[in-house]
């Protein structure tokens, strides 16, 4: 059965170098928090903005603020689980 539009062997289909992930897993950490830390000192000032000055999108405002909210929560569920992963090695026995 030959399915038109769909390549006749997977094996054909390959990974380009654009897609392949680059550097290392200690500089996607930094670089990952690095994001977060920018996302919660922008929602910061655009609250503080929006409260003091007046000036300002409540909805732009709210959404960065729930964006902030999700990296962060997202960075601390990364980090317990590496932290969970690191306690299990510890416990292996040699």
């Amino acid at each position: 059965m030959n399915i038109q539009g769909l390549p006749t062997q997977l094996g054909s289909v390959t990974q380009t170098e654009t897609t392949k992930p680059k550097g290392n897993f200690g500089a996607l950490l930094k670089q990952y928090t690095a994001d977060v830390n920018h996302d919660v000192k922008t929602a910061a000032k655009n609250a503080e903005t929006l409260a003091v000055d007046g000036v300002g999108n409540v909805t732009d405002t709210m959404m960065a603020v729930k964006k902030a909210g999700l990296s962060f929560q997202l960075m601390m569920a990364a980090r317990n689980k590496m932290v969970d992963a690191y306690r299990e090695v510890m416990r292996m026995q040699v």
